[in-house]
């Protein structure tokens, strides 16, 4: 019995970190799979590993070695409508298939030190990048240490969202970010406390196209030097404590960086402070939180303090992000087990985002900052190793949901003449409106 429960938490089934975290697991299955990184810690984020509580604790109490690679490959479907047109089939990255993603997991455990390990190629994009690799050492069933390119602990974890895409704090650094430095975690059954030290960055990976001499070849989106605003990211501090109780989770997060400017030496900073909530009752998952971020005296290389900073990932090149912003995020789901053959679940979901904005230009007078939204209204279908996202991705100022990528849409706002105040007096004032994206994603998880 020892040896087949061995093999059942070595082979147990795995899913990226754009599938979402299973509503219905219990919190002590959460909680083992957390300690023994399968699970969140793993980017695995679906399991059928159910343990007796007599074998859990012999378990837990037993040291082990174990290697697991695995890996996944993704294909993904585009249809859009953005500024009122439909575009024709063919159209890149408008009206298409594409190969998505491919990836290679690399875990293992030995003298309880552990090791973690994703790195993912994008072949549209023509990049590839690091998106986590660590060690860690486990003093104990509760207390764990990484050192390396790991998850931030801010806000809400895994993911604040349920879809393919993320909430709109993803598109600014606010969700599943990953940086250069440690992490410490300790839980008790009731409470989770994390803190962490990042020196810097996730390292950059390689693409086609680079932006001045830097390239935004990464998994995460950071604020990154362009040519004239040679600003990077630096010495982040984050601390994380959240209390569990009857199928509820509340959490408060502190985030504090800094913006050093590689030409001039400035120094300029980051705060930010999330508050979240989750809830699980029966088939239902509630994802709620509230955001609020401010970049501090930030620089130009001319010495001009700005506005908006610039942010990029993908190998894109990068966009203006308000630097003062409050986000509000809510997620529903509602999960359906079935027994359709190979088809065993389904998750329908709704993600919303509103992002309000309360930059001024430095002078003294108010300048119009319209607000950014995002609403994905979708479904994960679950048949074996496959998982399939359905969405329907509306975004109001998105840098993503747009027939012109980035721009000012998370700054000003696209259209927006920002030295005067929206009003009908002012045509230059033009509305943005919603744009629509159908997008089916399908994954083979190995």
């Amino acid at each position: 019995m020892r040896y087949l429960l061995f093999l059942v938490l070595l082979f147990g089934n795995t899913l990226n970190a754009e599938a979402k975290e299973d509503s219905l697991k219990k919190k002590e299955h959460s909680r083992v799979l957390r300690v023994l990184n399968i699970g969140q810690d793993y980017g695995t984020n679906k399991s059928s590993l159910e343990l007796p509580a007599s074998s859990r604790t012999e378990f837990l109490n037993r040291d082990t070695t174990w290697l697991k690679v695995g890996g996944a490959f993704r294909l993904n479907n585009i249809y859009t409508h953005y500024e009122g047109k439909t575009f024709p089939l063919g159209t890149f990255l408008r009206n298409e298939w594409t190969w998505d993603t491919w990836r290679i997991n690399v875990d293992a455990y030995s003298e309880g030190i552990k090791f973690s390990f994703e790195y993912r190629f994008y072949p549209t994009f023509n990049t590839h990048f690091l998106k986590y690799g660590w060690l860690g050492y486990r003093f104990n069933e509760k207390t764990n240490l990484k050192l390396g390119v790991t998850q931030v602990p801010f806000g809400l974890l895994t993911y604040a969202s349920h879809s393919w895409w993320f909430q709109l704090p993803y598109y600014l650094g606010l969700e599943d970010d990953y940086q250069m430095g440690f992490h410490l975690s300790h839980e008790t059954d009731d409470w989770r406390l994390d803190g962490a030290y990042f020196l810097l960055a996730e390292p950059r990976g390689t693409n086609e196209a680079t932006f001045g001499a830097f390239s935004t070849a990464r998994y995460s989106y950071d604020v990154v030097p362009i040519p004239g605003n040679s600003n990077i990211e630096r010495h982040q501090v984050n601390l994380r404590a959240v209390r569990n109780w009857s199928g509820h989770e509340l959490g408060l997060s502190l985030q504090r960086h800094e913006l050093y400017n590689l030409q001039t030496g400035h120094k300029g900073s980051n705060l930010a402070a999330s508050v979240h909530h989750e809830a699980n009752w029966r088939n239902w998952n509630l994802k709620t939180e509230a955001i609020y971020y401010s970049y501090n005296d930030v620089r130009n290389d001319d010495g001009e303090v700005l506005d908006v900073v610039q942010m990029g990932a993908y190998g894109f090149g990068t966009y203006d992000v308000a630097n003062s912003a409050a986000l509000y995020v809510i997620g529903l789901a509602y999960d359906i087990p079935l027994d359709w053959g190979p088809v065993s679940h389904i998750q329908l979901y709704n993600d919303y985002t509103l992002m309000e904005k309360f930059t001024s230009k430095p002078g003294g007078s108010a300048f119009a900052y319209r607000k950014s939204q995002q609403n994905v209204f979708g479904a994960l279908v679950t048949a074996g190793q496959v998982y399939a996202y359905f969405d329907v991705a509306m975004g109001y100022n998105h840098p993503w949901l747009t027939n012109t990528f980035g721009g000012n849409a998370l700054g000003t706002g696209r259209g927006v003449d920002y030295q005067q105040p929206i009003s009908d007096l002012n045509p230059t004032a033009i509305d943005p409106g919603w744009n629509t994206r159908l997008n089916i994603n399908i994954g083979y998880y190995f």
